[in-house]
């Protein structure tokens, strides 16, 4: 007896979750106008030298992996055209010597940048100008040697270069995002 009470109860609560899942869907659920996106050259205004190709590179490919559009290789074949544009590189001294007050150590690199989204025969943009901002910091030397000042700004220029692909990195997250999430 005990056991038909508890064959008939797990069978209910087999059938209760069974009902509760049947409306599961894998995904966000949002309905886009569009399939296919065409990512245009990034243009840049920021001082950030041969920047422009990379970004556009992580920009694709952060949209190929997510899967959710297809990436079109001219704006014919697009349903939706993205355009980025780069606004500007800001430079923020964090730390500085203690020693020269006008050398820093550390520096706060702040990439500014636009979006637009719109339709691929232009009757429609779902955005335009959207604010993206990214920041990352690098540090010009590692404090360990009291070496020549004058190296600094090598240093920093080297320690520039080697963070575009982690800004961009964020930027095309960011650029993701404001593309296929719910706005």
């Amino acid at each position: 007896m005990l056991l038909r009470r508890l064959a008939a109860l797990g069978l209910l609560a087999f059938a209760l979750l069974a009902a509760a899942c049947s409306h599961y869907r894998l995904g966000t659920g949002v309905e886009r106008d569009f399939d296919t996106i065409f990512i245009a050259p990034v243009d840049t205004e920021a001082v950030l030298p041969q920047s422009s190709a990379l970004l556009a590179t992580q920009i694709r490919e952060a949209f190929l992996r997510d899967g959710r559009l297809r990436v079109v290789n001219t704006p014919d074949e697009a349903d939706a055209i993205l355009t980025v544009k780069l606004a500007s590189l800001r430079r923020d001294a964090l730390t500085r010597l203690p020693t020269d007050t006008g050398l820093s150590r550390k520096f706060g690199l702040v990439l500014d940048a636009r979006a637009t989204l719109r339709d691929a025969k232009g009757g429609k943009t779902w955005f335009a100008d959207r604010a993206l901002v990214v920041e990352r910091q690098i540090f010009t030397d590692d404090g360990s040697a009291a070496g020549p000042t004058f190296l600094q700004p090598v240093q920093q220029t080297q320690a520039e270069f080697a963070i575009v692909p982690t800004l961009g990195e964020a930027l095309a997250a960011q650029v993701k995002s404001a593309v296929l999430d719910t706005w």
